[in-house]
């Protein structure tokens, strides 16, 4: 900006300011606080983002609120990547939410780096300290008492710092989305089809003959040789596009070339510097790192990582291959301590294969790779807790291994984590010294003395066991003195246990599924005095319902990457793992059934109520799906346990009730209104 404009533009005098130490968005504002102090307000603009906001009517806004601090909004289609705001029907801003996974996806409304100030909020920024809008000030405002108001804006937004947003502006330009000014530096022309735009900057050579289609934006330098095509597609300077080559719906970084008859598919992105060799091809979205050669043979390319409900991926299929799993291994070296741990799914022969790469990169990156053997992923993430380092478990499907980080909480990483995470397995790196490799195997001989623990004084008596944990099960039961064996709903007691789900037999009659044992569980907690528990945010409501009926208090911790901050109740939870590991809820259960005979067992079950629930799997369209998580909750209705639960993979429908027509019929009847909301949402 400033080799470009200098000190006047538009009639507008300019200064600038430049941080010797960045000091977060907050920095630049606070060392000229003695400049803005005597203007009853000011404006703040990000300069990442292009926009066609009216500020005029933004200031009105903010003057007849006598708002403090206002924030422009925008309303986007998928919040993900940006600072979720809530408001009331004042248009008061009581949260935030800053990078959101879709669980936590509550509105559509998302910051846009715009903000009018008062001067007197900048005295609530500290000296010489890194503070920032979105994460400090504002939050802080809101508990002080400050008015802090949000402006929506209808006009066009669009964040440009990243690739796939700097993409579509560009092309929402050529679209005439945006009413924005366009400097005379090239010149905007109709492609031949004629129904698009195009734009071609000064400097650019364009041979006789070459092509360029629907939106292409053409940079000063760039060379086009006679038979080339471009489509829907940004070339930047001095790249080279050679005879015959065609690039469609791409982004070309500075000083490439496209070989002849090469082609650039749809989502590429080549780094500055790459070259594609003749005839050869790039993948379709991939992203390849600056000085990439792409030979007739595909070269390794690069995306970040994305950590799902179904585990690590890159792009929209589940599962990393081994060069990923590799990257995974050296980003998880990025984070504190010295170890972490590697544990994969015995029932699975080949994720030993994705483990071993993805503990060779941790070692390659200069940590401790401690491999931790077979087992399931309740023991990964037992191990974490137990041993105080991050455990990523390990399991294979359709020949892709999929993969869960737990943090040293044994539970999945905060978002901010995560978002750490994704960035370390983009960046190129070079080998470090003093990475190892180890082993430990008492990761399952610890979780089945954990679950022996937890079942008490067994006294010989017999228990049944069935299901992929019968066999940890059985010789935790045995070392508790427990006659255990394998049932199939024989005589007695008899407990199922699966990876979801866990039902208790007598006699061969079930008597509890999962949420019923773990009500009875809960139960038998609060005869005993106890009043606080830390629950699951998608334990059933009736959970929550019940302790604060019986005078405790309830608090919540996610089972997946929150952006929340729950640190002492995600230390609590793990006292408590019957609440989310059903082996350690098999093993509680049993405990309490101790000592009890058949008829004593049916009785305390019939006095616990039903609790059945159904799930229904509901396609938004991926346009509508944060607006639609805006208004479900409108939806509730007194009586009907409903929600709608996203996802990276999807949407589903949760409802709750006391029997299992009544959930199915609710699910239904939600998603029949859902179906309402979304046509009208098409229509607008």
């Amino acid at each position: 900006i400033r080799h470009r404009y200098g000190k006047e533009a538009f009639g507008i005098r300019l200064s600038y300011l430049q941080e010797e130490k960045p000091m977060g968005t907050c920095g630049g504002v606070k060392k000229i606080e003695k400049e803005l102090s005597g203007d009853p307000c000011f404006l703040v603009m990000s300069g990442d983002a292009l926009c066609d906001f009216d500020l005029s009517a933004a200031l009105r806004f903010h003057r007849e609120k006598r708002s403090h601090a206002t924030i422009i909004l925008s309303s986007v289609k998928s919040p993900l990547e940006y600072g979720v705001v809530l408001q009331d029907t004042l248009s008061r801003i009581f949260a935030f939410s800053e990078k959101p996974d879709w669980s936590e996806t509550l509105s559509d409304l998302v910051n846009t780096g715009v903000y009018i100030l008062s001067p007197e909020v900048l005295k609530k920024i500290p000296e010489g300290e890194p503070f920032d809008f979105a994460r400090d000030l504002f939050p802080l405002l809101i508990r002080e008492g400050f008015s802090l108001f949000g402006y929506k804006d209808e006009g066009y937004w669009c964040d440009i710092g990243k690739i796939p947003t700097l993409y579509r502006c560009n092309m929402d330009l050529m679209q005439g989305k945006a009413k924005t000014y366009l400097e005379p530096c090239g010149t905007v022309k109709t492609s031949s089809d004629g129904d698009e735009r195009y734009f071609v900057s000064h400097g650019a050579r364009v041979e006789k003959g070459a092509e360029i289609c629907r939106g292409s934006v053409i940079s000063p330098g760039a060379h086009l040789s006679a038979g080339s095509r471009v489509t829907g597609s940004i070339v930047m300077e001095n790249t080279r596009i050679l005879s015959g080559a065609s690039v469609k719906n791409a982004l070309i970084c500075e000083n490439c070339s496209v070989g002849e008859e090469a082609s650039v598919l749809s989502g590429s992105v080549l780094g500055a510097g790459s070259v594609v060799q003749t005839q050869a091809n790039s993948e379709e979205r991939k992203k390849y790192p600056p000085g990439s050669v792409l030979s007739r043979c595909p070269a390794f390319a690069e995306e970040g990582l994305v950590f799902t409900e179904k585990g690590v991926c890159r792009g929209e299929e589940a599962g990393l291959d081994r060069e990923d799993a590799e990257r995974l291994g050296m980003a998880l070296a990025g984070m504190p301590g010295e170890k972490i741990g590697v544990l994969w799914e015995e029932r699975e022969k080949k994720s030993a294969y994705f483990a071993a790469a993805a503990a060779g990169g941790v070692a390659w990156n200069g940590k401790e790779a401690v491999l931790l053997g077979e087992g399931a992923e309740e023991i990964a993430s037992f191990a974490a807790a137990e041993y105080g380092f991050p455990v990523l478990f390990v399991s294979e499907s359709e020949g892709k291994g999929i993969f869960f980080v737990f943090g040293k909480d044994g539970l999945p990483l905060l978002r901010r984590d995560v978002l750490k995470l994704s960035r370390c397995s983009e960046e190129e790196r070079k080998a470090s010294k003093g990475g190892t490799l180890s082993f430990r195997r008492d990761a399952k001989e610890r979780y089945i003395a954990s679950l022996s623990r937890e079942m008490g004084e067994g006294g010989g008596r017999k228990v049944g066991f069935f299901g992929p944990f019968s066999e940890i099960l059985k010789e935790a039961a045995r070392d508790a003195g427990y006659f255990a064996y394998d049932g199939m709903r024989k005589e007695g007691v008899c407990l199922e246990v699966f990876h979801r789900e866990m039902k208790v037999f007598l006699d061969g009659h079930r008597l509890a599924d999962t949420e019923k044992a773990r009500l009875f569980v809960l139960e038998k907690e609060i005869q005993r005095g106890r009043r606080a528990f830390c629950l699951p945010r998608t334990a059933p409501r009736y959970f929550s319902e019940h302790i604060t009926t019986r005078g405790g208090k309830a608090e919540f911790f996610s089972l997946e990457h929150t952006c929340r901050e729950e640190s002492r109740q995600r230390s609590a939870a793990t006292r408590d793992r019957w609440l989310y590991d059903q082996a350690h809820l098999a093993a509680r259960t049993l405990s309490l059934l101790s000592g009890m005979t058949g008829e004593e067992v049916r009785d305390e079950f019939k006095q616990i109520p039903e609790i059945y629930i159904s799930s229904l799997r509901y396609e938004a369209g991926k346009e509508n799906r944060a607006r639609l998580l805006a208004l479900t909750g409108a939806l509730s209705e007194t009586g009907k346990k409903v929600r709608l639960q996203p996802g990276f993979f999807g949407m589903k429908i949760i409802s709750e009730a006391t029997s299992f027509e009544a959930a199915l019929d609710n699910a239904l009847e939600y998603r029949g209104k859902l179906n309402e909301i979304e046509e009208k949402l098409r229509g607008n």
